[in-house]
């Protein structure tokens, strides 16, 4: 008995039939004509994006033209584009998701604790180690600072003070307190020139939950 398609699997089936009704009536000439065109296509959407997520040079300034003049166009190409990454991606971030276990705690956590741990997850499921690890380190700091009763004060304290503090009012015990500051290192080593991994990410990601349980766990 075959196995069904996933819903990932059935759109990626789609569009490659689609690709394939595009070019297998067209003759030899036609079909590297259209070939180039994607090629062509290709070099306009990698420099649009790579212009807004990196700085980059001069060399391709004339695409912003295009951008001006078709911007129905560009919405286009664009929306090619993101649609097979994301669709190719799907995998893996069903896998990263399936990963993780259940997260659940006795206690409460403020929706500004969560917001920072929901997005060090989803950039973790959305394979983005380094926001991953940087977003864990804010929703650690959050954690300890409600446990102690900073948040929303606008309190400034360094890591090694907060831990101390949250280790003082029995917000952390020792154990938790190493946990977290390696947690810490972690993120320092990102926002110091030192790129991560998923696998890191995973990692920090697992101390921070540790941690977290710990915090919330009522008394």
């Amino acid at each position: 008995m075959s196995r069904e398609l996933t819903f990932s699997q059935y759109v990626q089936s789609f569009i490659e039939t689609e690709d394939w009704q595009a070019t297998h009536d067209l003759s030899p000439e036609d079909r590297k004509e259209h070939e180039q065109a994607l090629k062509e296509i290709r070099v306009i959407v990698d420099e649009i994006i790579t212009s807004r997520e990196t700085i980059t040079d001069s060399k391709l300034v004339a695409v912003e033209k295009l951008v001006e003049v078709e911007p129905e166009l560009i919405k286009n190409f664009l929306d090619d584009r993101f649609t097979r990454d994301l669709i190719d991606k799907v995998s893996g971030c069903v896998d990263r998701t399936l990963q993780l276990s259940r997260l659940q705690a006795s206690g409460k956590a403020s929706s500004i604790t969560n917001g920072y741990l929901r997005e060090a997850v989803r950039t973790y499921i959305l394979g983005l180690p380094q926001a991953s690890v940087a977003l864990s380190r804010a929703a650690l700091e959050q954690a300890l600072k409600e446990g102690i009763g900073y948040q929303s004060t606008r309190t400034f304290v360094e890591m090694n003070n907060l831990l101390d503090e949250a280790e003082s009012a029995r917000v952390i015990d020792r154990t938790v307190r190493k946990m977290a500051r390696e947690l810490a290192d972690d993120a320092d080593d990102v926002l110091h020139e030192k790129p991560t991994t998923l696998a890191k990410a995973y990692e920090v990601l697992v101390k921070l939950r540790g941690v977290l349980q710990h915090v919330y766990a009522e008394p």
